[in-house]
């Protein structure tokens, strides 16, 4: 499973930041073979940071959290949220101009399973790339979440308007921007890592070697 653990600052979380890119290793040699850091985010107009995490158990989990996670210096809470049936997609080679946004959907039950096929398979506009989609259930209401990079916001306010909140059951959908993203792994780790438990739907190598700085 792969989990998002959302971690509140207790004031800058620029040091909260810090503090977990510095401690990543130690972090993951706790892990060992039991699970992989994948990658930190950090959303626009929000006091934390998220740090994106695969384990095969869930128990792995509670233990990094309880006995390390919470340990780090600036931090006052976690949030947790399951990604359920994730898929991670190849991204463009060029995304120097690109931004990535994460958008929230609220989704009427009995359609939640047709609106996750539509929006894995969805045709983006030029310009757009998805990076993933998953089952979240992070609120009674908001149950599904995407992740695009874009080189306009507007394209994906109106991608939102004239694709996603019009697919019957989509209730309510909101993008927030991500101001940073930092891999954990390097690119052939990811590439392993992601292969082995069927992430990525199919891998490009041209275009995701250069998302990780090799």
């Amino acid at each position: 499973m792969i989990a998002i653990v959302r971690m509140k600052a207790e004031e800058k979380r620029e040091r909260l930041w810090d503090n977990i890119v510095t401690h990543a290793g130690e972090l993951q040699e706790k892990l060992g073979q039991e699970g992989r850091l994948l990658f930190l985010s950090q959303r626009a107009n929000h006091g934390d940071v998220s740090l994106f995490v695969h384990v095969v158990d869930p128990d792995v989990l509670g233990s990094l959290i309880a006995r390390d996670l919470s340990k780090i210096e600036g931090l006052t809470g976690c949030w947790l949220i399951n990604m359920l049936k994730p898929l991670f997609f190849a991204l463009p080679k060029d995304t120097g101009r690109m931004k990535r946004y994460v958008v929230t959907v609220r989704v009427f039950p009995p359609q939640l399973a047709d609106v996750y096929e539509r929006l894995a398979r969805q045709d983006l506009p030029p310009g757009m790339a998805m990076a993933y989609v998953a089952l979240t259930c992070h609120l009674y209401g908001d149950c599904l979440r995407f992740s695009v990079l874009t080189e306009d916001e507007e394209r994906l306010t109106g991608h939102i308007t004239e694709s996603v909140i019009v697919l019957p059951g989509v209730q309510h959908a909101k993008g927030s921007l991500i101001e940073k993203t930092k891999p954990l792994l390097s690119y052939d780790e990811w590439r392993d890592y992601s292969t082995r438990h069927s992430l990525v739907p199919s891998w490009n190598e041209a275009n995701m070697v250069h998302q990780f700085g090799a």
